[in-house]
């Protein structure tokens, strides 16, 4: 009974859509070409290498000769959003680790990419690269404490050993693995690409709606938006006047480390199959943006 409301839901929801984009075209093909553009210039040159290798090296069996925390931790942190979700996805999926460790991975896996935050949101947006700079290390301190604090309950689970890996791609050549990552790794920026223009219409279409307009303090109704997207968010609190720099670091780094809904959905569709549920994920999420703006808080006495 609940699989069949949740489809009748998701049926509903996707109609409304629907009849949205039929009754605004103008805003349905603006933000589609916003999300395009921001998918082919950002995110494509960005995750498309990282994600070839990743998939390479896990395909070829290379990622079970490591520790299975080190090899999606780095790539999270050299890549950002969502290659962890990713890389855990697959390894659960090639059976190198149980759903208990997968569920303690991905606590402080899910993490942003460090150009965007002392790039994009540091200098670009708040115009101090020192800024960027202390949101990047509170954010990453807090994904560490967070995977810390869900690593206690996941302890003994996560020692118990995944189920036997499949031999599938054991007779297969390194030509064919290769082409598998190419594949697999394009089927994954598709996947990004429809979020982004899904969200991006979603904020468009609430915005024209006045729906944020309701909400009359800028800081609060900047992370209104935040909360569906982390780049709208951040650049509306870049935007408010009567934020100090430190205030804004701080905020800018829980709307990060949140990720928003787009980040979340796009990092569930990687994690499907894994065991990891959505009321899960999210309160991971949750629990890292809040630690990660308490570090903040506490280091832009030291920094700014």
């Amino acid at each position: 009974m609940s699989r069949k409301r949740n489809y009748i839901i998701a049926g509903l929801l996707a109609a409304a859509c629907c009849g949205f984009m039929v009754v605004f075209p103008s805003i349905a093909i603006y933000s589609a070409q916003k999300g395009i553009y921001l998918w082919a210039q950002s995110v494509l040159p960005a995750l498309l290498p990282f994600f070839i290798c990743a998939n390479f090296l896990n395909y070829m069996g290379a990622v079970r000769v490591i520790r299975p925390s080190m090899f999606p931790f780095a790539m999270s942190v050299l890549s950002g959003y969502p290659m962890g979700a990713k890389i855990i996805g697959d390894m659960r999926k090639e059976h190198t680790i149980s759903r208990a460790e997968a569920k303690r991975l991905i606590s402080f896996c899910s993490t942003s990419g460090p150009t965007f935050m002392v790039g994009a949101v540091g200098v670009g947006m708040l115009g101090s690269a020192a800024a960027g700079i202390l949101i990047a290390v509170s954010h990453y301190l807090g994904a560490v404490l967070n995977g810390m604090i869900y690593s206690f309950f996941f302890r003994k689970k996560s020692r118990e050993p995944a189920a036997a890996a499949p031999q599938n791609r054991r007779n297969q050549g390194l030509l064919e693995i290769f082409t598998d990552a190419i594949l697999s790794a394009f089927k994954s920026l598709a996947i990004i690409l429809a979020y982004i223009i899904l969200f991006m219409f979603l904020t468009d279409l609430m915005h024209m709606g006045g729906l944020f307009s309701w909400i009359g303090y800028p800081p609060l109704k900047a992370l209104a938006k935040g909360f569906f997207e982390m780049t709208v968010g951040c650049g509306a609190l870049s935007e408010c006047i009567g934020l100090s720099m430190s205030l804004k670091c701080v905020l800018c780094t829980f709307v990060l480390s949140w990720g928003g809904l787009s980040i979340i959905g796009q990092s569930m569709s990687m994690l499907s199959g894994s065991g990891v549920g959505l009321p899960y994920f999210a309160l991971t999420k949750l629990t890292h943006a809040i630690l990660a703006g308490i570090i903040a808080l506490l280091l832009c006495g030291c920094v700014l």
